[in-house]
């Protein structure tokens, strides 16, 4: 199974953006995640007035949560029905 990384970025409150990342699809699900601590750090310094996170997700997951935004769905840091074993960076 494959996993590309979904980065929430918001900006102010209720000003949130998702980036779904498939230019590069990781093997494993700790590959994604442990580059993902790297792509956090970046952002912190690129973006020092934001929140966000980072989730790495099948492309089935990408693409429920990239329908559920298309549908409607508010990008929120939290991801709706968010499984609490996935982790956020």
């Amino acid at each position: 199974m494959k996993f590309m990384m979904v980065m929430i970025i918001c900006f102010a409150q209720d000003v949130c953006q998702a980036v779904f990342d498939d230019s590069v699809w990781y093997q494993t699900y700790d590959e994604c995640i442990s580059t993902a601590g790297g792509v956090a750090s970046f952002m912190k310094d690129a973006y020092p007035d934001s929140a966000g996170n980072i989730y790495c997700m099948t492309a089935e997951e990408s693409k429920a949560y990239h329908d559920y935004i298309e549908n409607g769905g508010k990008i929120e840091l939290d991801l709706p029905g968010n499984d609490p074993e996935q982790t956020a960076i």
